[in-house]
Order: structure tokens, then C-alpha cells, then sequence
């Protein structure tokens, strides 16, 4: 079988497939973007966990809320243009923190503060295309070996599959009157939507101008939406059809952050931080839809709706910030997460299989990230940042793994940030571009030794803040 006809081959799967919780649906829920939050943040890389003080550290060292002097209210609208340059806005961050004031003592408790924000940690929205003219195969031609019972007996009802028997088989009816010279044409639809959206409540202190720490709970939801699509378009207006999946994820986790930074010097601080895992519990819809020659009223030939629990990986931070007087600012972040911890369960029993797949075949991440700010004149700032993520997954899980829709396997992905920034007495403004390159293995299906395509998508997000500190 030529690597087009294992193509074709993928949308028999079974059907199963599309209703069970498996290796990737997990990793495609628990990945989030680490470098999305207020203009400043996203301008520098995300690389503050040691500087604090501003509003997107909630979401990852929640000590930075002792570095505060004062209260913060701030905004940031982001619009987001995607490698298929369609285009998108949501609010990337919306924070309030609640400072209660010096103590008037240099040693022991100085301030504290408490705040809570939301933060968008994910948009899924993508759409990719697949089209190839003149293919010397119809993908019915594998219904025999590959198609479950409902996709089989669809097939049967709809006449893509011959009642009569050659050789004692039933054979495919679109192979039939496709003559020797003659072919067939095919397209593959992907698309992807909604987001990863977490509201994160705070409380940090600072001890004596030289240790903060912080605690914090964040509360994420999903709603995420996938749809796979396959055409054939056959002969002289004979042999049309197509076969559709749909998944649907919507669900509420929670989370647990704690955090210290360490004002070493007055030039260097120095900063940690835990994430627990994210404890999901998912809500899942599938179907599957054909028809041929749009001879049927009711196309959808299988559905399912199921419920489990999701535990992502836990997460661990280290950063170090240098404070250049009145002048600069430079940000070291690295970031752990092993997604070979995530765990799947509906409340009954462990999926031990899926346990197997993801300890053998979902990675170690590590984030990397370095930022920078520099005084221009009184007041304005520039910013410069960049950030780097290891592949989450071993690509070889497309050998081992059944799914009936397609897949899209991340590997490593950069980003490059700047921006500008205003400082006034009690406003402050913050621009910011952000620049992102995924790099990804594209499958229709799983199992396939080789993706249709190998991409880089890049993608754009442009943000603005505005805040008030008083």
C-alpha cells in the first residue's frame, strides 16, 4: 500500500477511536502557551517569575505579588492572526491586585497583596487543507480491511460497497466504474477552535525587603473544538462522497501554585516555582457523519458523548532577574514539565494501556526564556524577548497509536517578542508583539509512518495594555 492509500486508509479506523480517551487528546488539552499574559510579560519573553510585580505572574510564581507597593488594575486586548491568516481577538489578561500597604517596618512583614486575574492560556484556533487531484485510488477500496461495523455497514447502505460478491468478497462500488485511465480526486479538511481560559486567586508577602512568597489556586476551563474532514470526488459525477469526524472537549480543572523569590543583592533576584497538576474533569461528544452522492437524509452514522478525568503535568520553575539601577532589566526563566505523568481515569478504573503509551511516548519539556527591558527616556521603555519549547512527544507514537481523525503531533516551537512601554504617575501603557513558529508533524490519522506534511506554523499576536496603579 503507497503512503497515499495508508492516507485514505486512516479514516476507516475505529471508530472507537473517536470516542475514547487517548495519548493525544490528553496532550492536546494540557499543552498551554507560555508566554501569553500583559504586553510587558509577553514583550520580555514571559521571563519574570524573579521580577514580579506585574500582573501575569499570578499564573506562574505568585511570590511576585510581594514585590507589589501598590494596587493594579489592568487590561490587555490581544488580536491573534493565525498561518491561515484568518484573525481572532480575545482578552489575553484582566487583573486586580489589592496591595495592603507598607507596615513601616524594615524587618519581618514589610506588605502583602492579593489578586486575582484571568488569563487565556491557549487559542486552538487553526485550519489546514489537503488536496490531491488524480489518485489511482478511492479509499472505499480499504473498507474491507480497515472500516469498523457502523462504517462497513454504512458503506453497504449508502452503495459504496457492492452488494454482489467477486470472488466471494463484497467489493467497492466506486471501483467498479473507475476504468483503467481514469482517477479520482480527494481533499482533507482539519480545523480547530476555542481556548484555555484560567482564573488564578493569589496572596503574596514580602519579609523584610529580601524574601517573598506567594500562594495561589487557578481554576481553568476548556472548550475546545476539532473537526476532520475527508472528499472523494469520483468519475463523470459518480462516486461522490465523504466521510466527517467531530470531537468536542468542554471541561473545569483546578490547580495549586506556590512560589519565593530571593532578593540576593540589589542587583539579583532569584526565584522559584511549583505548579501541582491540572485535575480536569472533561465532558467528550464525537460522531461520525458520511454519505455518498447525497443520497441520505440522516448521514451521521455513529456518536458518543463520555466523561473522564484528565491530570496534566505538574510544572517547576526557575528564573533569575537583574536589576541594572534605574537603566535595565534582564529575565532568565526555565521552565520543567514531564507529560509522560499525565493520567487519564473515568472515575471507575485507570486506563492502564493509555498509561503505557503515555510513559513510553510523551516527553520531557523544558522552556526556556530570556527577556529584556531597557530605559529609552523618561518614562517609555523597549522590550525584547524569546522563548523556546522542546517537542512534548515522541513522533513515533504515529506508528503505534489508531485514531480516526486527524492529527496534528507539536514539536518544538519559538517565539520572538518586543514592545514598548509608558510609566506615568499612576497610568501605564504596554505594546507588544509576539511572533510564534510551531513546528509540527501533520497526520490525517494515526498509525502512518510518515505525516502528510511536516509544517511550521507561525503565527501573530498583537496586544496592548492599559493599567492603573494606585
Amino acid at each position: 500500500m503507497n503512503k497515499f492509500k495508508m492516507l485514505a486508509a486512516g479514516f476507516l479506523m475505529t471508530a472507537a477511536g473517536a470516542n475514547a480517551q487517548n495519548a493525544y487528546d490528553a496532550l492536546n488539552l494540557a499543552k498551554t502557551d507560555p508566554i501569553m499574559g500583559t504586553a510587558r510579560y509577553s514583550a520580555m519573553g514571559g521571563a519574570l517569575g524573579a521580577l514580579g510585580a506585574d500582573a501575569t505572574v499570578l499564573k506562574d510564581n505568585p511570590a511576585g505579588l510581594g514585590v507589589y507597593r501598590s494596587c493594579d488594575l489592568t487590561l490587555t486586548p490581544n488580536v491573534y492572526v493565525t498561518d491561515d491568516k484568518s484573525v481572532g481577538f480575545n482578552i489575553n489578561n484582566f487583573a486586580f491586585v489589592l496591595n495592603f500597604g507598607k507596615s513601616g517596618h524594615k524587618k519581618g512583614y514589610v506588605t502583602s497583596s492579593l489578586g486575582v486575574s484571568y488569563n487565556r492560556l491557549r487559542n486552538f484556533k487553526r485550519y489546514y487543507t489537503f488536496r490531491e487531484n488524480g489518485w489511482d485510488h478511492s479509499m472505499t477500496e480499504d473498507f474491507f480491511d480497515l472500516a469498523t461495523d457502523k462504517v462497513f455497514g454504512a458503506g453497504k447502505d449508502l452503495g459504496l460497497i457492492d452488494a454482489q460478491e467477486e470472488n466471494g468478497k463484497d467489493v467497492s462500488a466506486t471501483s467498479q466504474f473507475r476504468l483503467k485511465d481514469e482517477y479520482v480526486d480527494r481533499r482533507i479538511k482539519f480545523k480547530e477552535d476555542g481556548a484555555l481560559d484560567e482564573w488564578n486567586i493569589s496572596y503574596g508577602m514580602n519579609i523584610s525587603n529580601r524574601f517573598y512568597w506567594g500562594v495561589g489556586v487557578g481554576f481553568v476551563n476548556i472548550d475546545y473544538t476539532q473537526t476532520s474532514s475527508y472528499d472523494e470526488y469520483g468519475l463523470n459525477g459518480q462516486g461522490d462522497w465523504y466521510k466527517d469526524e467531530y470531537y468536542e472537549a468542554k471541561g473545569t480543572g483546578f490547580n495549586f501554585k506556590f512560589g519565593a523569590i530571593g532578593r540576593i543583592t540589589d542587583f539579583m533576584r532569584v526565584g522559584v516555582a511549583f505548579h501541582t497538576p491540572t485535575f480536569y474533569n472533561v465532558d467528550q461528544y464525537t460522531n461520525t457523519n458520511m454519505d455518498y452522492n447525497n443520497q441520505s437524509h440522516n448521514t451521521e452514522i455513529y456518536w458518543s458523548e463520555t466523561e473522564y478525568d484528565l491530570q496534566t503535568p505538574l510544572k517547576l520553575q526557575g528564573s533569575l532577574g537583574f536589576i541594572i539601577g534605574k537603566r535595565a532589566l534582564v529575565g532568565l526563566e526555565y521552565q520543567y514539565e514531564d507529560y509522560g505523568a499525565m493520567r487519564l481515569s473515568d472515575g471507575s478504573f485507570d486506563f492502564d494501556e493509555e498509561k503505557d503509551i503515555i510513559n513510553e511516548y510523551m516527553k520531557k519539556t523544558h522552556t526556556f526564556k530570556v527577556g529584556t527591558e531597557v530605559a529609552i527616556v523618561n518614562g517609555f521603555s523597549g522590550r525584547l524577548g524569546f522563548a523556546y519549547v522542546t517537542k512534548p512527544v515522541d513522533e513515533a507514537l504515529s506508528e503505534v497509536y489508531n485514531t480516526t481523525y486527524s492529527v496534528a503531533l507539536p514539536r518544538e516551537a519559538m517565539y520572538y517578542t518586543g514592545g514598548l512601554g509608558y510609566k506615568g504617575k499612576s497610568f501605564y501603557a504596554d505594546f507588544a508583539l509576539v511572533f510564534k513558529n510551531q513546528k509540527e508533524y501533520f497526520f490525517d490519522y494515526l498509525p502512518i509512518a510518515e505525516p502528510i506534511s511536516k509544517e511550521s506554523l507561525f503565527s501573530t499576536n498583537i496586544m496592548a495594555t492599559v493599567g492603573w496603579r494606585f
